[in-house]
Protein backbone atom coordinates (compact mmCIF):
# COMPACT_ATOMS: atom_id res chain seq x y z
CA UNK A 1 0.00 0.00 0.00
CA UNK A 2 1.46 3.22 -1.16
CA UNK A 3 -0.90 5.94 0.37
CA UNK A 4 -1.72 5.64 3.91
CA UNK A 5 -6.21 5.31 3.85
CA UNK A 6 -8.96 5.32 6.30
CA UNK A 7 -12.61 3.92 6.16
CA UNK A 8 -15.36 6.24 5.05
CA UNK A 9 -18.89 5.06 4.76
CA UNK A 10 -22.53 6.98 5.09
CA UNK A 11 -24.65 6.14 8.29
CA UNK A 12 -27.81 4.30 6.60
CA UNK A 13 -30.40 5.84 8.41
CA UNK A 14 -29.35 9.74 8.06
CA UNK A 15 -27.10 9.58 5.45
CA UNK A 16 -24.41 11.36 7.22
CA UNK A 17 -20.63 10.85 6.58
CA UNK A 18 -18.49 8.70 9.14
CA UNK A 19 -15.17 7.52 9.28
CA UNK A 20 -13.73 4.55 11.26
CA UNK A 21 -12.31 5.03 14.25
CA UNK A 22 -11.07 1.40 15.96
CA UNK A 23 -12.97 -1.34 17.11
CA UNK A 24 -16.51 -0.59 14.79
CA UNK A 25 -16.54 3.31 16.53
CA UNK A 26 -17.61 5.63 13.70
CA UNK A 27 -17.34 9.10 13.96
CA UNK A 28 -18.00 12.18 12.00
CA UNK A 29 -14.98 14.15 12.43
CA UNK A 30 -12.35 12.74 10.02
CA UNK A 31 -9.49 13.72 12.53
CA UNK A 32 -10.63 10.99 14.96
CA UNK A 33 -10.10 8.37 11.73
CA UNK A 34 -8.07 5.29 12.69
CA UNK A 35 -5.31 5.14 9.68
CA UNK A 36 -3.88 2.58 8.29
CA UNK A 37 -0.49 2.38 6.90
CA UNK A 38 0.03 -0.56 5.45
CA UNK A 39 -2.09 -3.49 3.89
CA UNK A 40 -2.76 -5.86 7.39
CA UNK A 41 -4.01 -2.52 8.96
CA UNK A 42 -6.21 -1.51 6.30
CA UNK A 43 -7.56 -5.54 5.51
CA UNK A 44 -8.18 -5.21 9.52
CA UNK A 45 -10.90 -1.86 9.34
CA UNK A 46 -12.27 -3.10 6.19
CA UNK A 47 -13.22 -6.34 8.05
CA UNK A 48 -14.74 -4.07 10.89
CA UNK A 49 -16.33 -2.04 8.46
CA UNK A 50 -17.62 -5.09 6.57
CA UNK A 51 -19.37 -6.19 9.53
CA UNK A 52 -21.55 -2.95 10.37
CA UNK A 53 -22.03 -3.05 6.26
CA UNK A 54 -23.47 -6.85 7.12
CA UNK A 55 -25.68 -5.47 9.83
CA UNK A 56 -27.11 -2.48 7.80
CA UNK A 57 -25.76 0.18 10.27
CA UNK A 58 -23.99 1.83 7.19
CA UNK A 59 -23.46 2.03 3.27
CA UNK A 60 -21.25 3.06 0.88
CA UNK A 61 -18.28 1.85 2.61
CA UNK A 62 -14.82 2.27 1.02
CA UNK A 63 -10.95 3.12 1.70
CA UNK A 64 -9.60 6.39 0.86
CA UNK A 65 -6.67 7.73 0.55
CA UNK A 66 -5.34 10.67 3.00
CA UNK A 67 -2.61 12.65 3.64
CA UNK A 68 -1.19 12.66 7.24
CA UNK A 69 -0.98 15.88 9.16
CA UNK A 70 0.50 16.34 12.71
CA UNK A 71 -0.66 12.60 13.20
CA UNK A 72 -4.11 13.46 11.41
CA UNK A 73 -5.83 12.22 8.24
CA UNK A 74 -7.01 14.65 5.70
CA UNK A 75 -8.85 14.12 2.21
CA UNK A 76 -6.83 13.83 -0.98
CA UNK A 77 -9.35 14.52 -3.34
CA UNK A 78 -11.70 17.56 -3.45
CA UNK A 79 -14.91 15.29 -3.48
CA UNK A 80 -13.61 14.02 -0.26
CA UNK A 81 -12.81 17.49 1.32
CA UNK A 82 -16.51 18.39 0.34
CA UNK A 83 -17.35 15.18 2.50
CA UNK A 84 -15.48 16.03 4.76
CA UNK A 85 -16.99 19.46 5.71
CA UNK A 86 -20.53 19.33 4.35
CA UNK A 87 -21.60 15.72 4.35
CA UNK A 88 -22.35 13.70 1.42
CA UNK A 89 -22.50 14.90 -2.41
CA UNK A 90 -25.36 14.48 -4.04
Amino acid sequence: MAKPKIITANVLRTGDVVYLKDEGVWVREIGEAKIANDDEQLAELEAVAQRDFDRQLVVSVYAMDVNVVDGRPEPRSVRERIRAMLGPTV
